[in-house]
C-alpha cells in the first residue's frame, strides 16, 4: 500500500473511532444518562463542554510533544488513555463525575489532534493537504452520524445499556491505537528541544491567531449543536426516528462538505473565500432555524454545507503559514487547539444555559451569532498562494 494512502487511512480511523464513536456517543445516549444521573440541561452543557476544556488544557503540551517525539508515539499512547477515559464513563454516578471523565477524555484529544495533521503533512504533498485533512475529518463526521443513529436503537440494546456501550467504545479505541502504533511510519521532522514555550511563542503570528478564533467559534458551535439537538428535539415531541434522521442528515451532509470543500480549495489554491462564504451560509441558516424550529432537516443541512466546507482547512492552514511550516506544525496545532477548544467548552455551556433559561430558539440563535462572528477574523486572513494548488483528481 502506498505510504500516503496508509497514513490517510490510519488518520481517518483515529478520527472515526476516537472522535466519531468514543466522543460522540454521549449526545444520543444523554436522555438515558440524564435520567439515570439526574443531569439538568445546564449541567448537560457543562458535561459535553468538559471534553473541549480538557483539549484546551492539554493541547499546548500535546503540540510540543508531537514536534519533539513524533506523531506515531504521542497519538498512539494518548489514544490508549482516551480509551480508558471512555470506558470509565460507565462508572459515573452523577453529572460532576461524568464531566470529570469527559475532561480526561478531552485531554487525550489534546495530544491526538495535533498528531493527525502532523502525520499527514509528513506523507502527503502540501498541495493535497487540505483534501487529506478533509478525508480524516469526513470519517470523524460519518462516525459521529453512525453513533447518533445507532447508539440508542442498536448499540445500547446490543451491549445492555449505556454503561456497557461506553466500555465497548473504549475497547474499539484501544484496538485503533494498537493499529496506529503498529502500522504508521514516523518520518516527520522532529524538533528535539520543542517545549511548551515554543507553542505559546506562536501567539506572535497574527494569522495563526485568526485561525484559532475561527476554530473557537466553529468547533464550539458544532459541539453545542451536537450536544443539545438529540435531547431537545426529542423533548419537543418529535418522534425518535425523526430526531435521528435530522441529526444524521446534518452530519452526513457535513461529511460530504468536509471532502468537497477542501478538494476545491486545494484545486483553486484559495482558503479565505471558502471560510467567508461558509460562515455566512451557516450563520444565516441557523438564524432561520431559530425562527422555524419545526423544519430542522433543511436548515441543519444548509448549515452543514457552510461549516463543513471549511472545517478541515483550519487543520491544514497552520502548516501553510510563513514562519511555521510543516516543521512546527505540531506546536502550531497545539496553539490552535488551546484557543479553539476553549470555544468547545464555553459555547456548549452557554447554549445549555440559554436553552434552560429561554428555550430552544434562544440557544440556536446564540449559535447563529457565533457562526456569523467568524467573518470578523476571516476577513483579515491572507489568502493562500495559488501555486500550491493541485488538480481535483490528482
Amino acid at each position: 500500500m502506498d505510504r500516503s494512502v496508509r497514513t490517510v487511512a490510519l488518520c481517518a480511523a483515529m478520527q472515526g473511532v476516537g472522535g466519531g464513536l468514543g466522543w460522540s456517543l454521549l449526545p444520543p445516549l444523554m436522555p438515558n444518562i440524564a435520567k439515570d444521573l439526574a443531569i439538568s440541561h445546564a449541567m448537560g452543557g457543562v458535561v459535553w463542554g468538559s471534553a473541549s476544556l480538557g483539549i484546551a488544557l492539554a493541547a499546548p503540551l500535546g503540540g510540543a510533544a508531537v514536534d519533539r517525539w513524533g506523531a506515531r508515539r504521542v497519538a498512539g499512547f494518548a489514544m490508549f488513555v482516551g480509551a480508558l477515559a471512555c470506558a470509565l464513563r460507565a462508572f459515573a454516578w452523577n453529572g460532576a463525575s461524568l464531566a470529570a471523565m469527559m475532561l480526561l477524555f478531552g485531554m487525550h484529544v489534546g495530544f491526538v489532534a495535533p498528531a493527525i495533521p502532523k502525520a499527514l503533512v509528513a506523507d502527503v504533498p502540501l498541495a493535497k493537504l487540505g483534501r487529506a485533512n478533509g478525508i480524516a475529518i469526513l470519517c470523524y463526521t460519518l462516525g459521529t452520524a453512525l453513533a447518533v443513529v445507532t447508539a440508542r436503537t442498536l448499540l445500547a440494546p446490543l451491549f445492555g445499556g449505556w454503561r456497557p456501550t461506553m466500555i465497548a467504545a473504549g475497547v474499539a479505541m484501544a484496538l485503533t491505537a494498537g493499529a496506529w502504533l503498529a502500522l504508521l511510519g514516523d518520518r516527520g521532522v522532529k524538533l528535539p528541544h520543542a517545549n511548551l514555550r515554543d507553542v505559546l511563542a506562536l501567539a506572535r503570528f497574527p494569522e495563526l491567531r485568526r485561525v484559532g478564533m475561527i476554530h473557537f467559534l466553529l468547533f464550539g458551535g458544532y459541539l453545542a449543536l451536537l450536544g443539545i439537538l438529540p435531547r431537545t428535539l426529542a423533548e419537543t415531541g418529535m418522534p425518535l426516528p425523526r430526531v435521528g434522521l435530522a441529526v444524521a442528515a446534518w452530519l452526513v451532509v457535513a461529511a460530504i462538505a468536509n471532502f468537497v470543500g477542501p478538494t476545491l480549495s486545494d484545486r483553486f489554491g484559495r482558503r479565505k473565500p471558502f471560510i467567508v462564504f461558509g460562515a455566512m451560509l451557516a450563520g444565516v441558516s441557523l438564524a432561520l432555524f431559530a425562527l422555524a424550529p419545526h423544519s430542522p432537516i433543511l436548515f441543519l443541512c444548509v448549515a452543514a454545507i457552510g461549516g463543513g466546507c471549511f472545517a478541515p482547512l483550519l487543520m491544514a492552514m497552520p502548516a501553510e503559514i510563513e514562519g511555521i511550516g510543516p516543521q512546527r506544525a505540531g506546536a502550531a496545532l497545539g496553539f490552535l487547539m488551546l484557543i479553539g477548544q476553549a470555544g468547545g467548552f464555553l459555547l456548549p455551556a452557554l447554549a445549555g444555559a440559554a436553552l434552560q433559561a429561554r428555550g430552544f430558539s434562544a440557544a440556536i440563535g446564540l449559535l447563529a451569532v457565533a457562526h456569523l462572528a467568524i467573518l470578523v477574523p476571516a476577513l483579515g486572513l491572507r489568502d493562500r498562494k495559488a501555486e500550491t494548488s493541485a488538480p481535483v483528481l490528482a
